[in-house]
């Protein structure tokens, strides 16, 4: 069994590879500008917000929390998966990013990645506003003291990145140990963390089935037609160019009769003139 399960997940591992591989040999880093792009901004938030005043522009910036008003919430969101998440260190979250985006980018696109991410993060979100309203007056659902709790961090977006990549390339053994991972977590540690995990699964999966029907853009690369020839000087009675000599202009060499036609019956033959006699 366990040489069955090796075989199939290094095969997993080369489809899932290879393409980002390739492009990183193609192009280096700069194949995965998003990754980079949001990689390098957590590094930032993640400084910036050791000092008084950076923590407080973080905080109105990208800190999102369930008790705040749906509209602010909102307009935090975009750079709420980039902002440190409570219990990840940012080393951890920019690992992920850097990963999984980057594999994000080389088989779906980078167009493609970039609206699942916000998508993702943004449906997670309001789920778990759902979540604690639906605690609130059913008794079911997330603790009411999970609004107060910083809900930022790309680990869902990840997740849903990940389940869609591992879809597209067939790779289910990989895709059955995130989602027992994600379970897990969500069984030990039942916060609003592990319930958007969830959540981020299933998100995966329904990017997975809307995204593959939606045709993916492709550029074509036009290419040039090659530079005509000069023309070169052609005489009126002949199909043979005319060749250049060192010492003086282009001369046209003289062509031969085919065998089949009669030497006076050749278009291209010039009778001869007569010698003038005295």
């Amino acid at each position: 069994m366990a040489p069955l399960v090796y075989t199939r997940l290094r095969a997993e591992a080369v489809s899932v590879l290879s393409p980002p591989y390739q492009a990183l040999r193609a192009s280096g880093l700069s194949a995965f500008p998003l990754t980079l792009i949001c990689t390098a901004l957590i590094g930032v938030l993640a400084l910036v917000q050791h000092t008084a005043a950076g923590w407080w522009v973080v905080e109105r910036v990208a800190g999102v929390y369930q008790a705040l008003p749906l509209p602010l919430i909102l307009l935090r969101l975009p750079l709420s998966m980039l902002a440190p998440a409570p219990d990840l260190p940012a080393w951890g979250a920019m690992l992920q990013v850097l990963v999984v985006f980057g594999l994000g980018e080389a088989h779906l696109g980078r167009r493609r990645a970039l609206i699942v991410a916000v998508c993702v993060n943004g449906l997670t979100t309001v789920s778990a506003r759902i979540m604690v309203i639906v605690g609130l007056h059913l008794a079911i659902g997330t603790p009411q003291v999970d609004q107060y709790e910083l809900d930022t961090g790309p680990s869902t977006v990840v997740v849903a990145l990940s389940i869609y990549v591992a879809f597209k390339c067939r790779a289910y053994l990989m895709l059955t140990i995130t989602a027992a991972a994600m379970a897990g977590e969500a069984v030990a540690l039942p916060n609003l963390a592990g319930r958007e995990h969830l959540v981020a699964l299933g998100l995966g999966v329904a990017a997975y089935l809307v995204g593959e029907r939606v045709p993916r853009r492709r550029s074509v690369a036009r290419v040039a037609a090659p530079p005509r020839p000069a023309a070169e000087p052609m005489r009126a009675d002949s199909a043979t160019p005319a060749e250049p000599t060192a010492s003086g202009p282009a001369t046209i060499p003289a062509t031969r009769p085919t065998a089949d036609i009669p030497r006076h019956l050749a278009p291209n033959a010039v009778p001869r003139r007569p010698t003038p006699r005295p």
